[in-house]
Parts: C-alpha cells; structure tokens; sequence
C-alpha cells in the first residue's frame, strides 16, 4: 500500500555572537583606521627603587593570544591591528518534499547553507526541531547515526557525500572551511536528534558550504498521511 508522505522544512537561520568585545572602525569615504589603541592603563614613568618601565596596555588586552604559567597570564603586544569581525549565514530553498513513499523506496531530499566568520573560535550550527508526524503517527527519528533501510521507520540527516541513497555533498571551499560534527560526517549513516551541533570550526574559516540531506523510510503498518516538521538552524560564532 502506498502511504504518502511529505516533509515540509522551514529552516531559519539564527546568528549569535559569543565572547569578546565587537569594535567599531573609523572611517570616511577617503580612509579606513582598522583600530586605533583604545588603551585602558599604562603609564609612561612606572618605577620603583629596582626598575623603571614605560608601559601601555592596548587592545592586545582583548584579541591578542595569551601565555600563561602556573602563576600568571599575560596578553603581549601593542595596538594589535583586526578587520571587523563578522558572521554571515543563510540557508536556501527552506521547503524540503520527501515524496510519496512506499515500504520498499527512501524518501530524500537535500538543501545547502553557507557560512563564513572570521571568529577567532569559529563556530557552531546546531538543529532544532522534532521528527516528522501526521497527527498522533511519527516516524521515528534515528538518535545514533544509522543506515537508511526501507521498510523500517527511519528520519534523519546527515552533512556530507552518499551513494546509498545518492544524495548529498561534502563540506566545500576554500581552506579553511568547516567540519561536519560526529554523527552527520559519514556517509550512507544518517542521524537526527533536537538540540545536536552538525557543523562546526575552532579557529576563523573561509566561506563554507554544507549540503544538508534528509532521508525518510516508513513501514508496511505506517499510518497513511502527510506528515511535516518544522526545523531550526542555528548559527554561533565565537569571537
């Protein structure tokens, strides 16, 4: 028996920005100054009976790498220069259609969305959102990554190149760019669970496109209808 089904996806994309401070440059239609030295300390006479030290504390205070030892911490240089920092993210064709299926054939459908930060954490998109249902009937969602078997209840997703289905890309662009995260990285195993990162960067990227595939299978005992879900994508960047 057939049993139809379409999945409807409203992916939203979501940006964050954790951590540090956002500075804003000068400028006119004739000149850029990147930063200037917002300084919150220093003198130029420091001293005491054994030293003598001209000190400045500049925006090295908030960007710069820190050493640190067991008794210390300490942020070095002097007017670190940084271009502004930034987030884009977006999502394209938000409404995903599985199809009609049948005991015995894998709905699929797939989507991309495109990131780029210079974060000097990278960052983090995480999906939102429940399994599909039709009234009170679900299909279960796959909380480990697992192949697609028709005939067997089964959503989920995955972030990467399939064969079995054909389906899907690989993380793409110029180094660096983003990972699929551990559950949606291997190919033909598919996976959802609310909540989970799916992509993800520790240090800044170049622009990087993922390609989000979504499988469904269904039973011979799953209920007949249309069933939906709505997701949510989320962006944080980690300045």
């Amino acid at each position: 028996m057939t049993k139809r089904l379409i999945f409807l996806l409203i992916s939203a994309g979501l940006l964050f920005f954790s951590g540090g401070e956002i500075w804003a440059r000068m400028e006119s239609t004739n000149y850029v100054i990147w930063a200037d030295a917002f300084s919150s300390g220093g003198s130029e006479d420091s001293s005491s009976a054994n030293y003598g030290i001209q000190d400045t504390i500049g925006e090295s205070v908030i960007l710069s790498a820190t050493a640190t030892a067991a008794t210390y911490g300490i942020k070095a240089g002097f007017r670190e220069m940084y271009p502004d920092q930034y987030l884009s993210f977006s999502i394209a064709d938000p409404a995903i259609e599985l199809g009609e299926l049948t005991d015995s054939t894998t709905g699929r459908d797939s989507h991309t969305m495109v990131i780029d930060t210079n974060a000097v954490g990278g960052f983090v998109i995480t999906v939102f959102g429940s399994t599909l249902t039709s009234g009170t009937n679900s299909i279960d969602a796959l909380l480990a990554a697992t192949a697609s078997s028709p005939g067997l209840k089964q959503f989920g997703i995955n972030l990467v190149a399939n064969t079995s289905p054909l389906i899907g890309a690989d993380p793409s662009g110029t180094a660096p760019i983003g990972s699929a995260a551990t559950g949606y990285n291997t190919a033909n195993q598919f996976k959802f669970a609310s909540g989970n990162t799916v992509a993800s960067a520790t240090n800044d990227i170049s622009q990087t496109t993922f390609t989000v595939s979504y499988i469904a299978n269904i039973s011979t005992d799953t209920a007949g209808g249309t069933y939906t879900t709505t997701l949510t994508y989320s962006a944080t960047s980690n300045f």
